[in-house]
């Protein structure tokens, strides 16, 4: 075992620093093409709330995860659609909200758009980022949009990167015609500030910024209803597939599950499936190498990548290595359809009736109402990040199911210094946090895996503590979800059904089979069990939860079943 784990660490250092690599060479594709004049303008209309809102979803996750302020103030006046290069516009301005996020640990930042001049036909626009980061000296502000300059290198040695960046955005803005400085003041802040010229299309003025789209009260209306489509979900984190399950429920197509790219593999020789969805970064075989192999087999099955970093021509990248597209996290469940929608038949998809929209619930039953009243979870985050209220009701048992185990396994890193193996554990827990809407302890895990991965062992000592206190606090917080299970009404379960039931687990835990088990102890829970029986099918479903195979395995052995 602990062989294993050496090897899953190293993979997860290569992947670290291949997806670094890929940044890197992105960010030189684009200074080559500017240093050789092939780098054009390529000008569309485009809608500006739109463009904001995409640029402004990607950035709120990433603050929330830091625990700053993220504000925003969008002038009024801002024609609803303008004509230019959106995408230079829009890699200009991720790249200055994200340094915004890099380079600032407490307060915030605030995203400005002003319009300073406009008529009937052009209008001039300032968009700046001002945070209350390190700021910067004086003498470095004319280094600042320099290539491969990185200052204030003692402040900013925990932060990846080149330089590139700004320099890159500065050449798009000298592309525009446009203007990109930076106005600073050390160790209190900085405001970059963008002012640029665009075409007008449609002059009309969007009013308020509504950050989210407003939609009609009640339930979410998926723009398909695919019962016969089978979709294949590859993830090695229960939470994320708990996610894109809930994301998938309303269109009713058919979920199948695996946490491998081995088990990907498996599932494809045995079943048939209209779309795979598979994320770029898992331990042992990634999705990279994944879809090479999909390929040798199934060269026309569309695979679409799960990704949660955006990058510049991502497209292109991800089409390059063998995916038809790709689809970042957290993932909108408007983009996950539309992506779905290209490949099936359209004999296969069905318009969504009322009564079929109205199934999934649009707020937390009544008998969880408590838990908008517990400190430390923020309901209407937890929903938004899990895909809705039956998934964030499942992604919370599944957080305290998994609790102690995963506490345990955190602690005993810690103890004996397993920092490689303390950063990995620490980063799921950061994301499973993220995803009950606990920012508060995910932006505690996120802090401690920087530091995991600066090997700063004073900061994990001093605060892993704290977190593991945080953490199991929420077995406490959340103990109202098992006094749900009450078995005085259900009847007893026959032997001959309680042995048909470990005869098939043993047969789905051999074949890793993560859904077939699922059904069967969702079926066994609405049964009355012996008490010894029941405490093997609580251990069970803990387990499933923490994808650990041989621990199932070796429980149904030593029972004798």
């Amino acid at each position: 075992k602990g062989y294993f784990m050496s090897v899953v660490n190293y993979a997860l250092d290569i992947k670290s620093a291949s997806e670094s690599l890929l940044t890197l060479i992105n960010d030189l594709l684009d200074i080559s093409k500017i240093e050789s004049g092939k780098m054009h303008l390529v000008e569309q209309e485009y809608d500006t709330v739109e463009l904001l809102r995409s640029v402004i979803t990607m950035i709120r996750v990433r603050s929330a995860e830091k625990d700053l302020s993220f504000d925003v103030d969008i002038d009024r006046r801002l024609p609803k659609r303008l004509y230019g290069d959106m995408g230079k516009i829009k890699q200009i301005l991720l790249n200055l909200l994200t340094n915004a996020v890099k380079y600032t640990e407490v307060g915030g930042f605030i995203l400005r758009v002003l319009i300073e001049e406009k008529t009937d036909v052009t209008c001039k626009i300032r968009l700046s980022v001002k945070d209350t980061g390190i700021g910067v000296k004086p003498e470095d502000l004319d280094k600042l949009f320099t290539a491969y300059e990185r200052l204030d290198e003692e402040k900013n040695n925990a932060i990846q990167g080149t330089g590139l960046g700004l320099d890159i955005s500065r050449q798009f803005a000298e592309l525009m015609g446009a203007k990109l400085w930076c106005e600073s003041v050390y160790g209190e802040g900085s405001e970059f500030i963008f002012l640029f010229e665009q075409k007008v299309a449609d002059n009309t003025e969007i009013g308020e910024f509504i950050e989210e789209e407003e939609t009609a009260r009640g339930p979410y209306v998926p723009q398909f209803i695919a019962p016969d489509a089978d979709i294949l979900v590859v993830d090695d984190n229960p939470m994320n597939l708990n996610v894109l399950k809930g994301l998938l429920k309303a269109t009713k197509v058919f979920v199948t599950t695996a946490e491998s790219g081995m088990e990907c593999l498996e599932k494809l020789k045995y079943g048939r499936f209209d779309v795979v969805l598979l994320d770029h970064l898992m331990p042992g075989m990634d999705g990279i190498e994944t879809v090479k192999r999909i390929r040798e087999d199934y060269p026309d099955l569309p695979v679409y990548a799960l990704t949660a970093n955006t990058m510049s021509g991502g497209e292109e990248y991800y089409k390059s290595e063998g995916f038809n597209g790709y689809l970042t996290k957290p993932i909108d469940s408007l983009s996950l359809e539309k992506a779905i929608m290209k490949h099936l038949p359209e004999e296969m998809m069905m318009k969504p009736s009322g009564v079929e929209a109205a199934e999934e619930m649009t707020e937390l039953p009544p008998e969880l109402s408590w838990v908008n009243e517990t400190g430390g979870i923020s309901v209407a985050d937890g929903i938004k990040q899990s895909g809705g209220v039956t998934s964030f009701i499942s992604s919370l048992h599944l957080f305290l199911d998994t609790l102690d185990d995963n506490a345990k396994v955190i602690e005993d890193a810690f103890r004996s210094d397993d920092i490689k193996l303390y950063t990995v554990k620490v980063h799921a827990l950061k994301t499973s946090a993220r995803i009950i809407g606990a920012a508060g302890l995910s932006s505690l895990c996120e802090r401690l895996e920087r530091a995991g991965n600066q090997e700063d062992r004073d900061f994990i000592s001093e605060n892993t503590p704290k977190m593991l206190e945080e953490y199991r606090s929420y077995k406490d917080r959340l103990k109202k979800l098992k006094a749900e299970d009450n078995e005085d009404n259900r009847e007893a379960i026959g032997s001959a059904e309680l042995k048909d039931a470990y005869e098939a687990l043993t047969v789905s835990i051999s074949d890793m089979d993560y859904d077939s088990v699922e059904m069967i102890l969702n079926d066994i829970k609405e049964y009355k069990l012996p008490e010894e029986d029941k405490k093997i099918f609580e251990r069970l479903g803990v387990l499933l939860k923490l994808l650990d195979w041989d621990g199932m395995e070796k429980l149904l052995k030593d029972e004798n079943r």
